[in-house]
């Protein structure tokens, strides 16, 4: 069963989509940008990494990018995948803020549209029913698939990026560039572990060439977001998460809702960040941040996948982590999706050591968030 799915899932990723209608024309890219194919801003030595996400605009997998952009950190490319948004809308946001940054050299590559063992939609209502999953949230499954990366319902902001996306498959680019890259590359794992799931089982020669992998997914000890038991990562396709959190991977580190529900974004966050000298990052926030916090000056949301890169880029900022051995719960019932993590001396046979974050440095955090979004684009 297994093996027939993984077949169609993989040939599904190498399969381009047609478009049958041209993209509108998007505003010019920042100036100063370098040309398609052309090195990019990050210094000699810098710190490698794949962002594999499920992007959308201005939400916390673009900020944390922009984060890791603006550090100087070498994004060697993004690969979409299915969650918050379907795999080709995530493409086509990151395609136009990655040149509205200046920084259309970066790859895209669109990866896997549906989890390992297909959509649930159907089942959800049924879910809801019986093991009290949240409905109120489905991300991709809330609407219709697009028919492509460039016919969405509405267009990125600004329009369609010029640039199209990368040919060939997202699996594909992972594996190529991990072993290119050997002991170098930090993937990235913000949306569900669809695409690195793929890669493992398809080249599981590359697992000890990655030199970290961190993940927002997961809820240790504290509710889920979508039920009782299991993270919205990790629930959309259980499954992947359960074979990238066994994957014996050198090293691996989580930002569960254990602490991304610790830490709030307001408007008093977002004064900080539109304060100073405009760039096409702060216009960003005022264009789509806004009219939210005029409407209503006390809202408040969390930050998720920003902390993903905050961490990366200073350790320090963690102030209680826990090693654990982690499991996924794949029995499909009201634990589905729900992560398990064990005392290293008494787990069960199979699981991975997986350094759990329980708390951050709060406002050294913004220190840095507000720092790095509001400073000059990197070039």
């Amino acid at each position: 069963m297994f093996a027939s799915v993984l077949t169609a899932v993989l040939a599904a990723c190498s399969t381009a989509q047609p478009s049958t209608q041209a993209p509108a024309s998007p505003p010019a890219a920042a100036q100063g940008a370098p040309a398609p194919g052309q090195p990019g801003a990050a210094p000699p030595g810098a710190p490698k990494v794949i962002f594999d996400t499920d992007f959308n605009e201005l939400n916390d997998d673009s900020q944390a990018l922009f984060l890791l952009m603006q550090a100087g950190v070498d994004v060697l490319g993004v690969t979409t995948v299915s969650g918050n948004t379907w795999a080709s809308e995530g493409a086509a946001y990151a395609l136009r803020q990655l040149e509205l940054q200046g920084r259309p050299n970066i790859p895209v590559f669109e990866g896997a549209s549906d989890p390992l063992f297909g959509s649930r939609m159907d089942q959800l209502p049924a879910e809801s029913a019986l093991y009290g999953t949240d409905l109120s949230y489905l991300g991709a499954w809330s609407h219709p698939r697009p028919p492509s990366y460039q016919r969405l319902p509405k267009p990125p902001y600004g329009g369609y990026a010029k640039a199209p996306k990368a040919e060939g498959s997202a699996v594909d680019f992972i594996v190529d560039q991990i072993k290119k890259h050997p002991h170098e590359i930090t993937l990235f794992v913000l949306g569900p572990a669809t695409n690195v799931a793929l890669a493992v089982k398809k080249n599981p020669e590359i697992v000890p060439l990655v030199k970290q992998v961190i993940y927002m997914g997961g809820a240790f000890d504290v509710p889920g977001n979508q039920g009782p038991a299991a993270e919205f990562n990790v629930w959309f396709d259980p499954e992947a998460a359960r074979i990238a959190f066994t994957t014996p991977f050198p090293d691996q580190l989580a930002i569960p809702l254990d602490v991304t529900d610790t830490v709030f974004y307001g408007k008093a966050e977002y004064d900080r960040v539109t304060a100073g000298e405009n760039t096409p990052i702060t216009q960003e926030f005022k264009d789509l941040q806004g009219p939210k916090f005029a409407k209503d000056p006390n809202s408040r949301d969390h930050l998720w996948d920003v902390l993903t890169a905050a961490v990366f880029l200073q350790p320090g900022l963690i102030t209680a982590a826990e090693m654990r051995r982690v499991q996924v719960d794949t029995q499909y019932g009201v634990d589905y999706g729900r992560t398990l993590g064990y005392d290293p001396a008494h787990a069960p046979a199979g699981t991975q050591q997986v350094r759990i974050v329980q708390r951050i440095d709060v406002p050294k955090f913004y220190d840095l968030f507000v720092q790095e979004l509001t400073k000059p684009l990197a070039r």
